[in-house]
């Protein structure tokens, strides 16, 4: 395996075994860069912010440790201080990719004949992208339904976190009383995934998920964001969530670009045992994605980064693409810069959309068919619920809107029915329901 080897001389690489020692590794540095064991110290990298710091240094007592027991792999970045004087072993090779594409021939491809240096540094701008301080999100609070966030959350506990999951969330632009644009969530739709416990995987069904989106609408509902569950770690996101939420992003301000700003990326996750101040076993966390983050994910093309291949935190840029960090060039950088926390997530709401007890389309341990949905019905009206409040539910409308009522007829008279609350007005919908449940 490869590690890089930072000394003030500059960054070197050097191959080693992957059963290596420490020890050894430090006899192998002796030999190839002339360094003196005795004259090196030689630490751990850390990740404070887009470029990795020094970390502590290695022990005596580490030497004999296998370098894969130390948490050391391919592609790692350690340290080393020395007091000799050397020359850097390194080959220098010309990295900028401006040199490249001049060299290819890509500029003269651009159809200028001749290039001033206004059109070269104005060229060179759309592919150097600035990072600098996360700006504050455009949507300021969001508001999820209880029993939406819960009726998530609890499958993910009874699957132990195993594998991701995705939801889209359906809801509402807000404004505040004060005048702070918000985002109420009124219900999760779980779509068609093989996720694993490393990545999301989208097996969607378009059919179903037109449905949806004409169902929402009728009931004056859009897709205001995207939530992710995922197991117990130290950060927020990968690259890859990145790209995907971005993607989504991207769709909503396409299709509202008054609204769309204030798309929002939620996620679940376990509580982790030094969070002390967080009750309960798992919990739910805001965020939203930079208009920057947005803007290269829908990249005409192709997205200006892509996951490095040995850090899924890590993005790096593409081939003919850079970052600018702290005004210097870099083709890595982490996503912190790229999402901003949103912190007010607390505030009371209740969807008129109720959510439990109707079996969640595209979950493996949950089947909707007609006996479901007849045992549904069965028990809401053994409680003697009104039937509004029982029809209520997005995941059923979406299965009786797939199965019994037609979309373009029925479904938009039921849909305004509930948004306005006409109770009185259903007992139509009551019978053909109640009949097609086997009631």
């Amino acid at each position: 395996m490869i590690l890089r080897i930072r000394t003030k001389d500059g960054t070197e690489r050097l191959t080693v075994e992957s059963s290596a020692t420490l020890a050894a590794l430090r006899q192998q540095i002796a030999g190839q860069f002339g360094i003196p064991v005795g004259e090196q110290v030689l630490c751990r990298s850390v990740q404070r912010g887009p470029v990795p710091a020094k970390g502590a240094a290695f022990m005596q007592a580490e030497e004999p440790q296998a370098l894969s027991s130390l948490g050391i792999g391919a592609g790692e970045i350690l340290f080393l201080d020395y007091q000799m004087e050397r020359e850097n072993q390194e080959k220098y090779v010309d990295k900028d990719p401006f040199v490249t594409l001049v060299k290819e021939g890509e500029l003269r491809s651009q159809g200028k004949a001749q290039w001033t240096l206004t059109n070269f540094l104005d060229y060179r701008s759309t592919k150097e992208f600035v990072i600098e301080a996360t700006p504050e999100p455009h949507a300021k609070y969001v508001c999820v339904d209880p029993s939406a966030s819960q009726l998530f959350i609890n499958f993910c506990l009874a699957t132990g976190f195993g594998s991701k999951r995705i939801g889209y969330l359906y809801g509402r632009w807000v404004t505040s009383e004060a005048g702070e644009a918000g985002v109420e969530v009124h219900a999760i739709y779980e779509p068609r995934q093989q996720s694993t416990a490393d990545e999301v995987v989208l097996d969607p069904d378009t059919a179903e998920e037109d449905r949806l989106d004409r169902l929402a609408g009728m009931l004056g509902l859009v897709r205001v964001g995207v939530i992710l569950a995922h197991a117990a770690r130290e950060f927020a996101f990968s690259v890859n969530e990145i790209l995907l939420a971005a993607r989504m992003h991207a769709e909503a301000v396409a299709a509202d670009p008054a609204h769309g700003q204030y798309f929002v990326t939620m996620k679940a996750r376990p509580v982790l045992e030094a969070e002390k101040d967080i009750e309960g076993v798992a919990t739910m966390e805001a965020y939203q994605l930079t208009d920057q983050a947005v803007a290269l994910c829908a990249r005409e093309g192709a997205p200006a980064f892509s996951q490095s291949k040995s850090d899924c935190r890590v993005a790096k840029a593409s081939k003919d693409c850079c970052f600018i960090i702290e005004k210097k060039e870099t083709k890595k950088t982490t996503m912190e810069p790229f999402v901003a926390r949103i912190f007010d997530i607390a505030r009371p709401f209740k969807s008129p959309l109720g959510c439990g007890g109707f079996p969640v389309a595209n979950r493996p341990t949950e089947v909707q068919n007609v006996g479901t949905m007849g045992l549904y019905l069965r028990r809401r009206s053994e409680r003697k619920e009104p039937f509004l409040s029982t029809i209520s539910d997005l995941h059923l409308l979406l299965f009786l809107g797939g199965n019994l009522l037609d979309m373009t007829v029925d479904m938009p008279v039921l849909c305004s029915k509930i948004a306005e609350g006409k109770a009185d007005e259903l007992d139509g919908f009551q019978m053909m329901i109640n009949c097609y449940g086997g009631l």
